[in-house]
């Protein structure tokens, strides 16, 4: 039933939230540092943007209490951490993989964002 999938879908978000650290608990809000590049920000946000329009639950730079690790983002609906790559080297990403505790989608910076990127 309806009620039960959105019963689901809510305790899907809410588990994923209790990996993060409370300080970094800013549903569906952009977050971005000083040290990115402008195209990593632009693709972290359309990223973002689509989430949005999808009804997704959405975190960024959201730090896990499990590893210490930070995610570029996070969907909560579906458990994909979306790390979007400009200068990260590839030793970087197999850690994240290693320590993650969702799927890990690697997103080029540099590349046109369509749709299909999430999927």
């Amino acid at each position: 039933t309806v009620v039960k999938s959105l019963n689901n879908k809510q305790i899907q978000r809410n588990n994923i939230s209790r990996m993060l650290r409370v300080s970094n608990r800013n549903r569906n809000a952009f977050r971005w540092s000083a040290n990115e590049t402008n195209a990593h920000i632009d693709m972290k946000f359309a990223i973002c943007k689509k989430l949005k329009e999808w009804g997704h639950e959405f975190y960024t730079e959201a730090i896990f209490n499990s590893s210490g690790l930070r995610a570029d983002v996070i969907d909560a609906d579906e458990g994909i951490i979306y790390e979007v790559v400009n200068t990260e080297d590839k030793s970087s990403i197999e850690k994240k993989r290693k320590f993650y505790p969702l799927e890990i989608r690697v997103v080029n910076a540099n590349q046109k964002f369509t749709e299909d990127l999430l999927l």
